[in-house]
């Protein structure tokens, strides 16, 4: 949300731990994360992409491998 003032750390580990149970919604969570990154609003920009450093380090390779994919 651009309401946010900072990175919410709850919930960005709460969507870690969703991929982590379940990959199949990693595609929807990084396509998600992309649209935000392309936002003209640069605090949501960050804040995406602070969602998306989290998911690299504490998620699986499907994560990756979404995040590397061209579309």
């Amino acid at each position: 949300s651009d309401m946010l003032i900072g990175p919410d750390w709850a919930m960005n580990i709460e969507i870690c731990d969703m991929l982590n149970h379940d990959p199949g919604q990693a595609k929807d969570v990084v396509k998600g994360i992309k649209k935000r990154i392309g936002s003209r609003n640069s605090k949501v920009q960050l804040l995406a992409l602070t969602l998306l450093e989290t998911i690299i380090k504490n998620c699986g390779d499907i994560v990756h491998m979404h995040v590397a994919e061209k579309d």
